[in-house]
């Protein structure tokens, strides 16, 4: 079957593997692959930041948000040819078959073709983490990162009631962020937009949504307002951060974080509920389809932010 290997950092290659032809154990799928979904946490796989594998590559395709269709199933809650959505996990690949737990998977809900539906599952981490807000009725609030998941928490802050909205991210999407909720995008870095929040109102609610790095993260906290709620969904990539604590403490803040680590299901179909509920909005969400023998265009697009490039699905047939 085919499959698609890192042969050096940002670069992959289609190559032949056997098919795995393993006993399913009880709970598992095996899926033929349809649409993979590109995310900022695949970066650095992509990049190379595992190492070199045993094989002298360094390792497979990354990518963990899938539509597939199930050809073999050990559960009864997913049946043969049904069309599921989810996610593989940190180690997935891009193969042509993948094998997955049920409880990370549903069923691609009605009204969704395979393309639309691999939005559910980023979709369902906002939702989750934006689950985790106080109350923003009415509270100034700041995005920083204005990719998917960025624009997401912007359709989400507004729909909960915030107050005005700022959009930041250097990559010019002015038109992008409005649509998404924004009152106001700024086309900077954060520490820029911070340095200058001193002679104006600081945002109460800030999310930051870039991760791999620690100072937007801290440039997060620091921009706050006293009694503010800071909420750290960037992917982490180092195992330590250096964060202001005496200033979290000095202002009362509240900071949190953390991934989604369980309980998929429910939060794939609140996902799933929420972009059902505000479709028209998401229609620019997934920006590129690409054709499965373009995978390495597809890569490279996502590798670089750039304005017009959201999402990035990859279709592996048609």
């Amino acid at each position: 079957m085919w499959s698609y290997q890192v042969v050096a950092p940002g670069f992959v290659e289609r190559v032949e593997v056997p098919p795995d032809r393993g006993e399913l154990r009880e709970g598992q799928v095996r899926l033929r692959l349809l649409v993979a979904g590109l995310c900022g946490s695949d970066m650095p796989r992509l990049n190379g930041a595992s190492g070199k594998s045993a094989r002298g590559d360094f390792g497979g395709a990354p990518v963990h948000e899938v539509v597939g269709e199930v050809v073999e199933s050990a559960t009864p809650l997913f049946k043969t040819s049904q069309h599921v959505v989810g996610t593989l996990g940190r180690e997935a690949s891009l193969s042509e078959v993948v094998t997955c737990s049920a409880t990370t998977i549903i069923a691609v809900p009605d009204g969704f073709d395979d393309v639309e539906a691999v939005a559910i599952q980023p979709v369902s981490t906002v939702v989750r983490a934006a689950g985790q807000f106080p109350d923003v009725r009415g509270r100034p609030a700041a995005v920083i990162g204005t990719g998917p998941c960025g624009l997401s928490f912007c359709h989400i802050l507004k729909r909960q009631g915030a107050g005005e909205l700022t959009a930041i991210d250097p990559v010019e999407r002015s038109e992008t962020a409005a649509a998404y909720g924004a009152d106001e995008f700024l086309a900077t870095t954060s520490r820029d937009w911070l340095s200058g929040l001193d002679g104006r109102g600081r945002p109460e609610v800030v999310v930051e949504a870039v991760g791999h790095q620690n100072e937007t993260v801290v440039d997060a906290i620091r921009a706050a307002e006293e009694g503010g709620f800071v909420f750290g969904f960037g992917e982490v990539t180092d195992a330590d951060y250096v964060i202001p604590c005496r200033e979290i403490y000095e202002k009362a803040l509240t900071f949190a974080s953390g991934r989604t680590n369980g309980n998929w299901p429910r939060v794939l179909q609140e996902g799933a509920d929420y972009l059902a509920a505000h479709k028209q909005d998401f229609a620019s969400y997934i920006s590129h389809t690409v054709p499965l023998a373009e995978a390495q265009r597809a890569y490279s697009l996502y590798a670089r932010p750039q304005s017009g490039r959201l999402k990035v699905a990859i279709v592996t047939s048609g």
